[in-house]
Order: C-alpha cells, then structure tokens, then sequence
C-alpha cells in the first residue's frame, strides 16, 4: 500500500488519480451523450435482470449542477485520501459502496423508481477516507467522522440538508448516504482484514 504522505503538501499524484479521472470523464460522457435514462436506477429494468444499472446509476445525474457538485466530492477524496490504500483497495470501496447504496435501495426504499447519482457512494469513500485518516491524522480523521455522523443523523431525522433538493432540481434520496456510508464501513473491515491475513500469512 502507497505510504501516506506526512503532511498535505505538495500534492503528489498516483496511479489512484487515474482512477477518479476516469469517473469523471465517464460521468461527463454519460451526462453529455444524453445516456441518463439508459444507465440510471430502474426498479422495473433490474427486476428484469438488467443487473448492471445497479452500478451505472451512479454515474448518470440529473442534472450538470448535480454533476457537478458530485465531482467536487470526488476531488475532496481525490486529493486529501487517495494514498490511503493502491488502486485495488479503492475499486473494492467503489463497488462495496455502489452495490450497498443500489440493493439498499432495491430493498428497503420500494417508493424509489428511479435513481441516479454518485453521491451515496461517495459517503462510503469519505467513510473509509475518515477511518483511514484516523491512524495518521488522529485529530482530523476524528472530526471528519464526527462531521460524516452528524450529518447521515440529520438526514436520518430531517430529511435533506436544506438547500440540497433546490440546488440539484430534485429529490435527494438520503437513504442512499446511509447505505453507501455502511458500505465504506464494510469495505474498511474487509481490507483491514485481507491486510491482517497477508501479513500473517507472510
């Protein structure tokens, strides 16, 4: 695994950023090329079988201010997280995160017909970006999961943050940050203990 840099500056690019640019500009094409309804969440489709939509879903949005907003969090953990773990760790966070937002969804929100958005998996990537920071930068990792709580609880008890809905022309499904932070939660156990596992094996 990348060993973390000790301070924030200056930013260093890796093999990791290849990996969130490739989000970004498949979002960007996806959004461009009009494909939003072909790749979305689609209740109906994936009863039929059309089992991908649970992972294309989050690259469509509803609009370019939702894109674009969703990028901005990709940058966040794009530059302050992605030495925490190698190109395969972080592609295990994506599809934890993306399959626990779209079954939890699938599951337990039957109302939702239709989604679309990369913002429930990027509370998974922020989760495991908080734990992670948590061994190195004890005092922010600390905040930042405090910050992530508070929020998934007002969202749990409130509804959207306000503002949201009206930034983004639509309803924000905030189930959705809950289940995508429970899939970064889960996919920082399963590293940690692939990582336990090598290392006593070795």
């Amino acid at each position: 695994m990348p060993t973390p840099v000790t301070n924030r500056s200056p930013f260093r690019l890796n093999r990791n950023h290849l990996l969130w640019l490739a989000i970004l500009l498949l979002s960007a094409a996806v959004q461009a090329a009009d494909l939003v309804p072909a790749w979305r969440f689609d209740r109906r489709l994936i009863s039929d079988h059309d089992f991908w939509l649970l992972f294309s879903a989050h690259l469509a949005h509803l609009n370019w201010t939702h894109w674009a907003l969703n990028m901005a969090g990709l940058g966040i953990v794009a530059f302050f997280f992605s030495s925490y773990g190698n190109l395969g760790q972080w592609l295990l966070v994506l599809l934890v995160s993306a399959v626990f937002v779209s079954l939890g969804i699938y599951w337990w929100n039957p109302e939702v017909v239709t989604y679309v958005g990369l913002s429930g998996v990027l509370h998974g990537l922020f989760l495991y970006g908080a734990l992670r920071e948590i061994k190195y930068y004890p005092a922010s990792g600390y905040v930042l999961l405090a910050l992530l709580a508070g929020k998934l609880a007002w969202e749990f008890y409130n509804g959207a943050m306000p503002g949201s809905e009206e930034l983004t022309a639509g309803r924000v499904v905030t189930d959705a940050h809950l289940y995508g932070a429970i899939g970064g939660v889960v996919s920082f156990a399963l590293i940690q203990a692939l990582t336990s596992l090598r290392e006593w094996s070795a």
